[in-house]
């Protein structure tokens, strides 16, 4: 058992090492981040993007989208980039200690309640849910989404 808890472990130190943060990002980019206004930069370093953005601001303020996608309507052709975040949610049910157990998640290990009986780990990963969808056109933004 002591095996799957290491693994789960050291993935999560593993992955929480390549985490990328906005400000991590501005730091591999300064002079790209020099040339953005004051608000501008107040806005990228808080994770928010906002309407006439560039690429570029979006990617130093957001990251890598999860996902693009070309989208056409009647006001013309855009890009739409959307980040999805990952939640897992706990499990409860019966067996083990008392005939109850219960999972809490961590990173996407699932690991077993210790009050309740031994402990145990089983990988799981958790609900896909959209986080921000950007609307690009001539590359700058006209719209966007953000979920709170």
């Amino acid at each position: 058992m002591k095996i799957p808890v290491i693994a789960c472990l050291t993935g999560i130190l593993i992955f929480s090492g390549c985490v990328s943060t906005p400000q991590s990002r501005v730091d591999e980019n300064p002079d790209l981040f020099k040339s953005f206004s004051g608000g501008q930069k107040e806005t990228i370093l808080k994770g928010e993007v906002d309407l006439d953005f560039s690429e570029e601001m979006v990617m130093m303020a957001a990251g890598v989208p999860s996902r693009k996608a070309k989208k056409r309507s009647k006001i013309g052709d855009s890009e739409v980039w959307t980040y999805y975040k990952y939640s897992a949610h706990p499990i409860h049910g019966y067996g083990g200690y008392r005939g109850y157990f219960s999972y809490s998640s961590f990173y996407g290990c699932w690991i077993r309640n210790p009050y309740m009986g031994h402990s145990m780990v089983i990988s799981r990963y958790g609900e896909r849910e959209k986080n921000l969808v950007v609307d690009f056109q001539e590359g700058k933004v006209v719209s966007f989404e953000m979920v709170q």
